[in-house]
């Protein structure tokens, strides 16, 4: 079968990622914004989904002064985050966090750790 293509799926955590020769498929990761773009996607969506009001969280805004957000509603985002990801993120890590960008910053490290982990 000489010339014959295959394509693989392989999914990991719910991350996606089909190998096809002739389309140049790549890893996850590998293009700008393909497993970025979740994690920020999930993060805004249950940002948008815990406020108390309308919000348009941005990856600049911050928690507290811009989508008002009280320490508690952090406390939430930190539970459902950790429910959504599958991780558990430290409440020592929360000191230095203010913004969205950080926010799925961290999420992203904490599940690149549990992925590595045996």
């Amino acid at each position: 079968m000489a010339g014959a293509t295959h394509n693989v799926r392989v999914t990991f955590s719910g991350l996606a990622y089909t190998s096809d020769p002739v389309r140049g498929g790549s890893a996850p990761g590998a293009e700008a914004g393909s497993s970025a773009d979740r994690f920020e996607r999930d993060t805004l969506d249950i940002l948008k989904r815990l406020s108390r009001h309308p919000i348009d969280p941005g990856p600049t805004s911050e928690l507290l002064a811009d989508l008002g957000f009280d320490s508690l509603q952090v406390l939430e985002l930190v539970g459902e985050l950790e429910d959504h990801f599958n991780i558990a993120v430290p409440l020592n890590a929360l000191t230095h966090i203010r913004t969205v960008d950080q926010i799925v910053a961290e999420v992203r490290r904490l599940v690149g750790q549990q992925e590595v982990a045996p």
